[in-house]
Order: C-alpha cells, then sequence, then structure tokens
C-alpha cells in the first residue's frame, strides 16, 4: 500500500491511494484452457469413438433410408386415409351470374414459401355492367392488366404477409377502379387503348420438305 501525500493548499487533506497489483500476469483468454495433460475426457471425443467395422450403414444410407420411409409413409396415406375423404364429399355446385370475381392462391402442403401470400384476381370485364364509354376509361387505367383477347382483367397482389390481406385488397382495388370509371369528370376519350402488350410474336413453322430424311436401319446377318 503506497500513500500519496498533498503540499500546498492541499495539505490539509490527506489521501491514501492503494495500488493492487494482481497475483498473476495470465491473459484472460487463457483461464479456461487446461494443460495437454489435464483434459477431461468426454464421451463423445473423437479420440473415445470406436473404429468403425463395416457393420453399419453410413450417412448416405440413412438419408436413403430416410427417404424411403417418407415414400412409402405417402404411399400409406394414399391407400388407407385419403378414400376416407370420400365421406366429407361434397356436389360441385357452380358459381351464380352475381359471383364474377375468380380468386387463384397457391399453397405448398404445409411448407412455408414466400408465394404463398399472393392472391390473383381475375374477372370479366363484361360482367361488370359498364357502358361504352366507362369500358374504356377501366380499360385505359387497366393498362397491361387487360387481356383484350380473353376479355378479363387480372390483378394481383403480394404487398401483404397473409393471402387474406391480399384477397381483400385487390377486392377494394377493383371497387375503386369501377368507381373511377363511372367518373364522369374525366372520360379518357381523347387516349386509345394500348394492346401492344398482348401482340404476340410471329412463330415460322419448319418446313416440313426441309427435313432431313431418316435413316434406314438393316440388320446385317
Amino acid at each position: 500500500m503506497n500513500s500519496l501525500i498533498l503540499s500546498g493548499p492541499l495539505s490539509r487533506c490527506t489521501a491514501r491511494v492503494g495500488i493492487t497489483r494482481a497475483l498473476s500476469t495470465s491473459a484472460v483468454q487463457n483461464l479456461g484452457r487446461q494443460r495437454p495433460g489435464r483434459r477431461s475426457e468426454h464421451p463423445f471425443d473423437v479420440e473415445n469413438m470406436e473404429k468403425f467395422n463395416f457393420d453399419d450403414q453410413t450417412t448416405i444410407g440413412h438419408e436413403l433410408f430416410d427417404n424411403i420411409r417418407e415414400v412409402r409413409s405417402y404411399l400409406r396415406k394414399a391407400k388407407y386415409e385419403i378414400p376416407k375423404l370420400s365421406e366429407h364429399a361434397k356436389p360441385f355446385v357452380p358459381p351464380t351470374s352475381s359471383q364474377i370475381l375468380r380468386f387463384k392462391t397457391h399453397n405448398y402442403m404445409g411448407e412455408p414459401h414466400p408465394a404463398e401470400s399472393k392472391c390473383v384476381l381475375n374477372v370479366s370485364v363484361d360482367a361488370l355492367g359498364l357502358n361504352d364509354q366507362e369500358r374504356h376509361k377501366l380499360l385505359v387505367l387497366s393498362g397491361p392488366r387487360y387481356n383484350p383477347e380473353t376479355g378479363d382483367l387480372t390483378l394481383s397482389s403480394e404487398k401483404f404477409p397473409y393471402v387474406k390481406q391480399n384477397k381483400k385488397y385487390l377486392s377494394d382495388l377493383l371497387d375503386k377502379l369501377v368507381a373511377e370509371a363511372k367518373d364522369t369528370s374525366d372520360t379518357f376519350a381523347d387516349i386509345p387503348l394500348d394492346t401492344r402488350h398482348v401482340k404476340s410474336k410471329k412463330k415460322l413453322e419448319f418446313p416440313a420438305e426441309w427435313a432431313r430424311p431418316k435413316k434406314s436401319t438393316s440388320t446385317s446377318s
């Protein structure tokens, strides 16, 4: 213990500063290390593993067996469980004239996938009940989402994490498009309908007379 005495105006105050030195100068990182001869034994150390006598399958073999078990489990379900679903079958009821919206979603059978939240809405423009002026404005606003060959309007969304949210968003978006098409303040009559996005390239067929003749296979005895 070392003493520090202050002089001058502070001579009345005497302070003692204690300096404690460490008993060991080893680094902190080496505290948990042990000497080579004092290593603790662990049952799963490599040195304690028995010699492989080729009396068991390799890792690849066990993975192959796991795949076989998985396939067999699905085969058993297809044979014994799927026929039981016929008890819950319901007759098909076609959609009515008022049910004009068609939604398409994707499901990967319990496997998480980023495309599961995507929803696609498809509707026939003729079923919306619009006149020529409203129809033209709706198609101009829709842009490439309208297919003039099929007469359908397709909207898709995956901006929300759940498919129900995207479905509701598309339904509201279609309502806004129809409401905007019925607004007569600006009819877009001076804007022509652009259908260049559906113009497919001309496919040329290979002439049959240009084909090489087939070689005749003759067997020699």
